[in-house]
């Protein structure tokens, strides 16, 4: 794929707005990192083939492009250090992953609790729409979820117990721990 084509793919998801000139500078390098932390776990600003693979699977796909929806938040995202926003979509595969942007400080809170254990953690749950929650056993009509406000998540190496208790330290609205399991329920006002 040459530079000229990665920047079409770019512009028409609208994260670059620069001249489709294949000249690869800091525009285009910015356009793939917000694309990178908009659907991939991995953000390093590098267009190779990870990221050639995935930008055409959301094309193919006929999702609807989310850089409007992000470009008011991509800002705080670049001081998120162990999660990504990939990681907060909506499994369904129907909304285009995000309806709602998960919040800003549920997502600063899940960064610090993964800095505190300093062990990976993994999204179980964070944004929804309200088709997938409704479709989930167990969940409320007006679950934070759909809001953006909650996340369900484990961090390795860590109890339930001991990682929900740490939770209740923070200011967060609501946490349990799910089922007895190793997973928290996180949410905020």
């Amino acid at each position: 794929m040459t530079m000229a084509q990665k920047q079409c793919l770019l512009r028409y998801l609208g994260y670059y707005a620069g001249d489709i000139d294949g000249l690869w500078g800091q525009q285009s390098q910015r356009a793939t990192i917000d694309f990178q932390r908009a659907y991939m776990d991995t953000v390093d600003g590098i267009f190779g083939p990870e990221t050639e693979k995935r930008i055409l699977e959301v094309v193919a796909s006929g999702e609807k492009p989310i850089a409007d929806k992000m470009s008011a938040t991509a800002d705080w995202w670049k001081d998120i250090h162990y999660f990504t926003r990939a990681e907060f979509r909506c499994p369904c595969g129907k909304c285009g992953g995000f309806p709602v942007e998960p919040d800003e400080a549920l997502v600063r809170l899940a960064d610090k609790v993964r800095a505190h254990f300093d062990a990976p953690a993994t999204v179980s749950s964070g944004v929804r729409c309200q088709a997938h929650n409704d479709e989930l056993p167990g969940s409320t009509k007006n679950s934070y979820h759909i809001t953006g406000k909650a996340m369900d998540f484990c961090v390795r190496g860590v109890s339930g117990a001991t990682l929900l208790a740490y939770v209740k330290t923070l200011p967060v609205h609501y946490a349990y721990q799910i089922n007895g399991s190793d997973f928290v329920h996180m949410d905020v006002n």
